[in-house]
């Protein structure tokens, strides 16, 4: 919720910034550009709770362990495309831009392939089960609008646009994950209602 208000404001206060044009990056470069550096604090440390989360209430499977080291790589570009700003205008310019398009590149394709292993998961467990349709239409699209980019960017210079539609998908899915984390049982009264939550589907 952090994120989404930070970067809503800063669609109104930095309206030199085409939402169309310009990536999100971009805000940084403006008069509350330390505002906006936060947000990349705030989602890479998204990315490691609800990994971290996915990880001890999910099987332990080869699928689960690639979606959690995704999640990590994620996480981590993420934090770096945070601490080196971007040129603006593209290309990159300087070692700053650079290091930012580099952890980029990282980051939009491993954080996507993570949530789209991570709902596959979803979908072999008893108690995650109820929201693999949800998360696997959301990871879809969300796979969807990273090739919108990628061709936007190669036809038109620009994929601002995708950017901020794979991003309210990633957090969509995010939410709709996180409410059915937190209602994980905890306790081993919990876990005998209904299907064991760690014991996966046949």
């Amino acid at each position: 919720l952090y994120w989404l208000s930070v970067v809503l404001t800063m669609h109104l206060l930095e309206p030199e910034f085409n939402p169309v044009r310009a990536p999100m990056s971009a805000y940084v470069l403006g008069a509350y550009g330390p505002w906006m550096t936060t947000t990349y604090v705030a989602l890479s440390a998204a990315l490691l709770g609800l990994g971290y989360g996915l990880a001890t209430t999910l099987p332990h499977t080869r699928l689960t362990r690639t979606a959690c080291s995704l999640f990590l790589v994620a996480a981590a570009a993420t934090f770096v495309a945070g601490l080196f700003p971007m040129d603006f205008p593209p290309p990159p310019r300087t070692l700053s831009g650079r290091l930012h398009a580099l952890a980029g590149l990282l980051a939009f394709p491993t954080m996507t392939l993570g949530t789209f292993l991570f709902s596959l998961s979803f979908r072999r467990d008893g108690y995650w089960r109820t929201v693999s349709v949800p998360s696997l239409t959301l990871s879809a699209g969300i796979i969807g609008a990273l090739l919108l980019g990628i061709v936007s960017l190669l036809t038109l210079g620009f994929g601002g646009y995708a950017q901020r539609l794979l991003i309210a998908l990633l957090f969509a899915w995010m939410i709709v994950v996180s409410l059915r984390l937190t209602h994980f049982p905890r306790t081993a009264e919990e876990s005998l209602v209904g299907s064991h939550p760690n014991q996966p589907l046949q």
